[in-house]
């Protein structure tokens, strides 16, 4: 298991906070995607590599910290869990 920089990670994260706006206006019609999470996970997991289980990736993802800028926060977030095993 290759575990991505912080760097790499918040980019990724970056990458799928705007495709996933573009989904949720252009597919959904403007309506909010609840299940967000899911779709951050699988684009996170096809750019920088398979690190998590994507359930898993999910449920941290709906846990980090919301603060500005939120790819940098969860980033961290998702590597400090990744470090203690959880």
């Amino acid at each position: 298991m290759n575990i991505p920089s912080r760097d790499e990670l918040r980019q990724a994260l970056a990458d799928a906070g705007a495709a996933h706006h573009d989904y949720e206006v252009q597919v959904l019609g403007g309506v909010r995607d609840e299940l967000w999470a899911g779709f951050y996970a699988a684009f996170v997991l096809g750019r920088v590599g398979d690190f998590a289980r994507a359930s898993t990736l999910s449920r941290w993802l709906e846990e980090a910290p919301l603060t500005d800028p939120w790819a940098d926060a969860a980033a961290m977030y998702v590597l400090q869990r990744l470090e203690s095993g959880a």
